[in-house]
């Protein structure tokens, strides 16, 4: 059959249209001409406006990549974010001006995809803390540094201001690893810091892991979270500091017995002054695992360590595997708070935790007396912690975990923190009901950060290297 000149050229535009489609990955591409395959890019400079990257590409983050106030990052589920370690790769964003709100960052990972930020490191090469850097939010929201308004450790970058409810984005389900890159002597960057962020950012599933800083720092702010993991870090897990009166609910602290210092350290200030807000965080629903070893360092290696004026609501909570003590109450200040009613230590389950320093006084003393401690004139006093607090709200026993090494807690492998059928952390008879602000579970009747669901499933990660 005849074709005339108009169907032959009918045709070549067909044929066109359909190659054309099929290189930009229509869904008829028959594989003859796949679509590019995963790109990668560099990150650095400063974010104005809105900016979406994509999950098919690699990002590599140099320097102190900054999202501008009145700007937004929006990183969707799967994506990879990598710190370059040679200019102390760093996500930040910056609070608000005069006339723009704080930059917000949108982190959009899920449990089958989170987003993760690691060290950019050769094929081969193993990742080890310090590698990297971390992810900074400084907001606008309220501190107790005089003036209203500090620079942050690690990348000096402003904080703080007089909105409670100012917003510096979300993050679901967001990995850190092997961060806390060094910018100066005993300067380094944690894994996630906030700084003066508001009660409008949301904040849930994220873990910090083999940071050789804190896992989470909070410098003020009214910022609440949930589903926390701070694992394998060198320093503090949760470190609250300048006023922060947010909630915490669930999380978990998981030490490395090679290299650990404190569970949970709060601060009102360096100074231990009376600036106002007091630093006053609320922590429902923890569970925290120390290191199992007692070391050079042990003094160091304590649960739940309130100094400096700080206060700290402590509930329905389990304390487990310290090198010291499992609370400390650090000087006469924050001792005061107990009394004020801003230091609460309620409904806690404590085990192997080594104790005082001495083994004659460990032995001497009773379980309230070796597990919570007042620290005052260079010498423990345990009279007064069990006047202040008593016994009724504590349990001393295992937890009775599912599969936790307290020989080794990071070994590569997922623990499994679930209390047994059976286990008295499960008794609620011994747990507060959850209320107040920042609460995402009234419910959560028991004590630590697991009642059946293991939430820690399908999204973190246990590598060593």
């Amino acid at each position: 059959m005849r074709m005339s000149f108009r169907g032959l050229r009918g045709l070549a535009l067909a044929t066109l249209v359909a190659a054309s489609l099929a290189a930009c990955g229509d869904s008829n591409n028959d594989g003859n001409n796949p679509p590019p395959g995963p790109q990668e890019a560099t990150l650095t400079g400063d974010v104005n406006g809105t900016r979406t990257l994509s999950p098919d590409t690699t990002y590599t983050i140099q320097g102190f990549f900054r999202v501008s106030p009145g700007a937004t990052l929006i990183v969707p589920a799967g994506t990879q974010l990598l710190s370059d370690p040679d200019t102390r790769g760093t996500l930040i964003t910056r609070r608000c001006d005069s006339v723009n709100p704080s930059g917000r960052l949108i982190i959009q990972g899920t449990a089958a995809d989170p987003v993760v930020f690691r060290p950019a490191v050769s094929a081969g090469t193993a990742r080890v803390r310090g590698t990297g850097g971390g992810v900074l939010l400084a907001g606008c929201a309220p501190i107790n540094l005089p003036g209203g308004s500090g620079i942050s450790e690690g990348v000096s970058e402003p904080f703080g201001g007089t909105n409670a409810n100012d917003s510096s984005g979300e993050i679901h389900y967001l990995v850190i690893e092997f961060g806390g890159v060094k910018v100066t002597p005993d300067n380094e960057i944690n894994g996630l810091t906030m700084a003066g962020v508001g009660s409008g950012t949301v904040i849930d599933h994220v873990q910090s892991h083999f940071i050789a800083d804190d896992g989470f720092e909070w410098f003020g702010g009214t910022v609440n979270a949930s589903f926390l993991v701070s694992s394998a870090n060198d320093d503090d897990n949760l470190d609250c500091d300048n006023g922060w009166v947010g909630t915490v609910q669930f999380a978990f602290v998981i030490q490395d017995r090679n290299l650990a210092n404190r569970g949970e350290e709060c601060d009102n200030d360096a100074n231990g002054s009376g600036n106002l807000p007091f630093t006053i965080p609320s922590f429902w629903n923890v569970t925290y695992v120390g290191t199992g070893v007692a070391r050079a360092n042990s003094e160091n290696n304590d649960g739940l360590y309130i100094r400096r004026n700080s206060g700290s609501l402590v509930h329905n909570a389990i304390v487990a595997n310290f090198g010291n003590v499992g609370a400390v109450i650090d000087g006469d200040a924050s001792f005061a708070q107990v009394a004020a009613g801003n230091l609460v230590l309620n409904n806690i389950l404590f085990f192997n935790n080594q104790g005082l320093a001495s083994p004659a006084a460990q032995a001497a003393g009773t379980p309230l007396e070796r597990n919570i401690n007042r620290f005052s004139g260079g010498a423990y006093v345990t009279t007064d912690v069990a006047t202040a607090f008593g016994a009724g709200t504590f349990v001393f026993a295992d937890p009775q975990f599912t599969s936790v090494d307290f020989s080794n807690p990071i070994n590569g492998n997922q623990p499994n923190p679930l209390p047994q059928a059976g286990s008295p952390a499960l008794n609620a008879a011994n747990a507060a009901t959850p209320t107040g602000p920042g609460i995402v579970d009234g419910s959560a009747d028991y004590l630590g950060a697991f009642g059946s669901n293991n939430w820690i499933d399908g999204w973190t990660s246990w590598v060593t290297q």
